[in-house]
């Protein structure tokens, strides 16, 4: 029976470790958006861009940082999937029953997703895409 147990102890342990991991969500895209505001609100941003596609913050006008210390809860979930996308609406709330959805996009790359700020931007500021594909043409 010991042996049972100690396989059983294993089996459970492969299994829920990397669930339980911190940054280890990123294999869905839901995880990945909670992964990459709880970054920007702990000011993390380092963490927060290594969650992204193209890497680095700088041009990105979210403003989850200035959130932190605010009293905001969200939660987070994954509204499309095709393939290699999926948007993540997130539902963030605070004080007295305000709240307001706001949606990011994700893309898969190999195993894992990552927001993906420039469709992000592009998808909350729709004339920012009309800027860019007049600047490339």
């Amino acid at each position: 029976m010991p042996f049972v147990a100690a396989v059983l102890l294993t089996v459970l342990a492969v299994t829920l470790v990397p669930l339980l991991s911190p940054g280890c969500s990123s294999s869905r895209p839901e995880g990945t958006v909670r992964d990459f505001i709880r970054a920007r609100l702990e000011g993390d941003e380092r963490r927060a861009a290594g969650l992204t596609v193209e890497g680095d913050l700088s041009d990105f006008p979210g403003g989850e940082a200035f959130l932190a210390g605010s009293g905001v809860s969200f939660d987070a979930e994954t509204a499309e999937v095709s393939a290699d996308r999926a948007r993540v609406v997130v539902h963030y709330r605070w004080g007295e029953g305000e709240k307001a959805d706001v949606s990011y996009i994700c893309r898969r790359e190999g195993s894992r997703w990552k927001v993906s700020l420039r469709e992000t931007e592009e998808l909350w500021l729709p004339d920012l895409k009309l800027l860019r594909e007049e600047e490339e043409h």
